[in-house]
Order: structure tokens, then sequence, then C-alpha cells
């Protein structure tokens, strides 16, 4: 028990450095998941900070009036845009442990003139809020940094009201594992390679957190080339990348997912 917490501390505090340092320079990330229409409606300030997998919110269906909780804000794009389709009447929350993104997501909502979102500073392993309070939960590249995603998951299924939706997006890993000189790099877990699921594990503790109908509507391909795109991956570990992964399994070293669920309540 203790090795495993003390792993989890390792963890948070390798999560807290390298995100609390991210440059303002991934626009790219931002411009290949997103739309040109949903980008018009959020400050630029987050778009350069985009550091989302997918655009799980096209599989959303977030209504007016909702109550949106989205995990690890980042930089706030997915925050903001919830936010604009919950509209005035609904409401979003948005989630970090690290006070930075809390900052870096606050300033682009205010940017946005939107006064529906609320910051919440606490852990997705331990989300600081009461039962049943929450219509919906997005989140986006975040849940595979919890070195207890069991857990991430059970506080979703508590927080959500009876019926209440999950839709994330994160990594997924296939059946032949990465090399171990790539896994064992802090920067390969900052980019969510070293602790991603296979889609399969997943859906499993997804279903025994006690959700139901579990779907995965997209998935796409991670090459090399994409994993570049993020700060996150230092020069070094992409180019252990290219040195030590098969030619033929550089356009697909993880997949990305969006995976949604129904909480089936009490």
């Amino acid at each position: 028990m203790s090795r495993d917490l003390m792993h989890s501390a390792e963890v948070k505090q390798l999560v807290r450095d390298a995100y609390r340092n991210i440059p303002a320079t991934t626009a790219a990330v931002a411009h290949k998941l997103y739309s040109d229409e949903e980008l018009a409606q959020v400050p630029q300030a987050a778009i350069d900070r985009a550091l989302g997998v997918a655009d799980h919110l096209r599989f959303a269906a977030i209504r007016s009036g909702e109550t949106v909780l989205d995990l690890g804000c980042g930089g706030g794009i997915d925050t903001i845009l919830a936010a604009r389709r919950t509209g005035p009447s609904g409401r979003v929350i948005a989630l970090d442990f690290l006070p930075e993104m809390l900052q870096r997501t606050a300033r682009a909502v205010a940017q946005a003139g939107l006064g529906n979102v609320e910051m919440l500073d606490g852990e997705m392993e331990a989300i600081p809020l009461p039962d049943h309070q929450v219509d919906l939960i997005i989140s986006n590249g975040v849940i595979n940094l919890s070195p207890r995603k069991a857990r991430v998951m059970a506080e979703c299924a508590r927080v959500l009201r009876p019926g209440g939706r999950f839709c994330v997006a994160d990594l997924t890993v296939g059946q032949e594992d990465l090399p171990p000189e790539i896994l064992t790099q802090p920067a390969a877990w900052a980019g969510c390679v070293a602790g991603a699921l296979a889609e399969e594990d997943f859906v499993r503790k997804l279903e025994r957190a006690g959700f139901r109908e579990v779907q995965v509507p997209y998935r796409q391909p991670m090459s090399v080339d994409d994993c570049s795109l993020y700060p996150l991956f230092s020069p070094e570990v992409i180019q252990l990348m290219r040195e030590l992964i098969p030619p033929e399994r550089q356009q697909a070293v993880a997949v990305s997912i969006v995976i949604r669920a129904q909480c089936a309540g009490e």
C-alpha cells in the first residue's frame, strides 16, 4: 500500500512539473482537433495552450441548462465551448489540481465574457463536490494521467446524477507495449502514453464503477509525428520513439478515443 501511495505521489509531482511550465505553443493541436467555427468561439490564449487528444464535445450532446464538470480544465478550450452550449441557464465546473491551469482557464473565460463557469481546485480522485450534482462529465486527455483510474471513475459515478452522462477523450494503447526505454521516461507519462489503458480495460473499469451503455464512437491512431506536436513529449522521447519503435508501428503508437457512458444511478 505505501509503495502504491508513494508511486501515486511521484506521478502527481511529475504531472505538476510538466504541466505548470507548458509553453503557449500548441495552437497546432487546437487546429488539428477543432473546427474553425469552434475555435472562433474561444480566445487565442486558450487555443495557444491546447493539449487535448480529440474533440469529444461533438459526442457529448450538451443541453441548455445542464451542469457540466470538466475534469482537468487545462487551457480552457473545452470549458469555454461547453459553457457556450449550456447557455447562461447552465453552468460548467472547471476542475484542476494545478493553480496555474485554473488561472489560465479563468483568464480565458473572462476574455470570452462568460459568467456561467466556476473554478474548482481539487483532484479527480477526490472530487470536492457532493453526490449527484452533475449532469455531464467531460475530460480531454486527463484521466490517463492518474495512477488511480478506477478511483477517478468511481468519483465520476458518485457526483453524477442518476442517468447522468460521461463523455471523455483519452489515449489507449494496443496489445504491443512500447519499449521500456520509452515507458520509463517521465515525459511518456506526462504525455498520457505510459499511463494509458487498453480500450477494453477502460470499458471494464467504467462498468465496474457503475456505468452502463459504454460506447466508443471515435477512434483515431496517434503517430510519432502527432506526439511531437505536444511539448509534453521531450525531443529526447520523440527521438527514442523514432529509433526504437519499428517503422510500421510509428503511425499508431497509441489510439485517441472518445468514450461515453451513462451513470446507472440508484
